[in-house]
This record gives C-alpha cells, sequence and structure tokens, in this order.
C-alpha cells in the first residue's frame, strides 16, 4: 500500500499505462466502484461506462504526455493536480487536447482512484 509521494506517483503512472493500453482489467482494479471520471468537455462517466467506452475502442488514447504533477496526501486520501496533453480518438475524431487535471485517490482495503476532473488548458 503507498505510503509516500513516488507510490502515489507510481499507482498514477499505472493508471496511465491502462489508459494507454485500454487495459480494462487493470484499471477495474484501480478505479473504485464510485468512481466519477469528468472529462474536460463536461461528460461525466461511472466506472463502468468509462470502461465500457474503452473496451469497446469508442474511447481510446493514442498518446498521454503529463507534466507538472502536484501529489498531496490527507490521511487516506491522496490529491494528485497536474497537466497532461492527452492524444485520443473518439469514432473517427481524433484530438489532442492539453488539460489541467485533478485525480483523487482513496486508501480503503488498497488504494483506489476515486474521482478524476479535468478542465481545457493552454499546453
Amino acid at each position: 500500500m503507498p505510503e509516500t509521494y513516488s507510490d502515489v506517483a507510481a499507482l498514477e503512472a499505472l493508471r496511465w499505462d491502462g489508459l494507454l493500453a485500454a487495459d480494462t482489467d487493470a484499471l477495474a482494479t484501480l478505479f473504485h466502484d464510485d468512481l466519477a471520471y469528468t472529462h474536460s468537455n463536461g461528460l461525466v462517466d461511472s466506472k463502468g461506462v468509462f470502461l465500457q467506452r474503452l473496451a469497446s475502442g469508442g474511447l481510446r488514447y493514442l498518446d498521454i504526455s503529463p507534466s507538472d504533477q502536484r501529489i498531496t496526501l490527507h490521511d487516506n486520501t491522496a490529491v494528485v493536480t497536474g497537466l497532461v496533453v492527452l492524444t485520443t480518438r473518439a469514432g473517427d475524431s481524433q484530438a489532442v487536447t492539453p488539460i489541467r487535471y485533478t485525480a483523487v485517490w482513496t486508501r480503503g482495503e488498497r488504494w483506489q482512484h476515486v474521482a478524476w476532473h479535468s478542465s481545457p488548458a493552454s499546453a
């Protein structure tokens, strides 16, 4: 179980890797059942809907370039903020989108990603 900033950073790296690979099994383990995933366009997905979009290929992450990551720990909660440039494909549309994000992890039996919120940002 992560106890340090580097451990939480490692979980974030696993999440990025899972998104790139569309590894829904790995992501299902990392994601809390109550996940609220707010995309930069305002669309909000539950864990099930988000994983289904990845599994079906309806949403595909082609490149993920995070930077400016900051992690704060508060008892059983980790808050990660940063900048990321995402290259995605949804249907026939491909987009390169710089966003500012907040990722929230909570620790129960294990650390799990419970919330994501992102907003458009200039690169």
